[in-house]
């Protein structure tokens, strides 16, 4: 930028601009200050570009093929990057590992999984062709290693996979560091639960009809915590929905599949049996006895879902809506009325 260019710079910023840069150069310092700095950019350029012209023909093609080298090499990472990874061979492992690699690789996969991983997948990761009694003996070799009281983690079966959790003995350590978010149910939340855990796919109904109260709001917290989902609706009238437990409620619970719940027997064995039955007993451990009463009744009558309904459904409402007349007397009165006056004005247009 040259002198005169400078002076072309306005010494105040019209008032009507309302802009934070706007009051920033609004001052004469501030002015002076742009137009130095200005003023050395340019002086910069010029002084880049006078390099340029002085070197000869030769330097000068080594410089754009330099240049335009690096670009390459640059745009070439940045494809290699994108793509995939393909492992090397240091990555891969062999067939001919010995139990400690394997629960090695074991270890390091589970370390770096948020979410428990099946045996299977943990075979897959490792390699199919890593011999599969081999694989089971690093597994359960691993699982045994770190039940011994100096580790502060244990391996757990959860979720139908294995996690690395940290012993309960130990949670309260944990808790000087980690923020955890405590799960915290209450009393209806909890009973809630409970009936869709051991009566599943179970309605709304059901659960109001052991529980002897609607379990709306319940149900709807537990949907929010993400420990109970909608699987389908049954055959009564109305389709109402049902419910079952998700793959988050397994991993709270600690429990690998839903065989895992501990029979409805010892729940109730869990129970204070009060020694006289007497009339002043607990009223929570009443309706606990009798909500485990209730739940133990036969469950032969738990609906099945079949997805092949909703479409047998969506069909007969589809032809019900079709049979339905869109037309009434009246409408058709005016359209009976509208045709004689076009049919009055045409035999008009034509006399004409």
């Amino acid at each position: 930028m040259s002198d005169q260019d400078s002076e072309k710079i306005p010494e105040k910023i019209p008032e009507k601009i309302k802009d934070p840069w706007v009051t920033f150069v609004d001052s004469p310092s501030s002015t002076l200050e742009l137009t130095n700095l200005a003023r050395a950019l340019s002086e910069e350029d010029d002084r880049y570009l006078t390099e340029l012209d002085a070197l000869n023909p030769t330097q000068a093609q080594e410089t754009a093929e330099r240049l335009a080298q690096e670009i390459s090499e640059d745009q070439e990472l940045a494809k290699e990057l994108a793509g995939p990874i393909e492992p090397t061979e240091s990555d891969l492992f062999s067939k001919n590992l010995d139990r400690e690699e394997i629960e090695s690789g074991i270890e390091a996969l589970l370390f770096v999984s948020d979410k428990p991983l099946s045996s299977a997948k943990l075979h897959q990761l490792l390699g199919p062709e890593l011999d599969q009694d081999l694989f089971l003996s690093a597994l359960d070799s691993l699982r045994e290693r770190y039940q011994a009281i100096h580790h502060g983690v244990e391996l757990v079966e959860v979720g139908g996979g294995l996690q690395f959790r940290t012993k309960p003995g130990r949670a309260s350590v944990v808790k000087r560091l980690a923020k955890l978010q405590t799960q915290r149910l209450s009393t209806g939340a909890m009973e809630s639960l409970a009936i869709i855990a051991y009566r599943q796919p179970v309605m709304k109904e059901e659960i109001d009809k052991i529980r002897g109260v609607d379990s709306s709001y319940f149900v709807r917290g537990l949907m929010e915590k993400n420990l109970i989902q909608i699987s389908g609706r049954s055959e009564l009238p109305g389709r109402p929905i049902l419910y079952t437990t998700t793959q988050a409620f397994l991993e709270l619970f600690g429990l690998s599949d839903l065989s895992s719940l501990p029979p409805l027997r010892e729940l109730e064995q869990m129970i204070p049996a009060s020694e006289a039955m007497k009339e002043d007993e607990d009223p929570r451990i009443k309706n606990l006895r009798t909500l485990l009463g209730q739940m133990k009744q036969d469950q032969s009558s738990a609906l099945q879902y079949n997805p092949r309904e909703d479409e047998q459904l969506l069909r007969q409402i589809r032809e019900k809506i079709g049979s339905i007349s869109t037309s009434t007397p009246y409408i058709e009165e005016q359209k009976n009325l509208e045709k004689q006056a076009a049919l009055a004005t045409e035999i008009l247009t034509q006399g004409a």
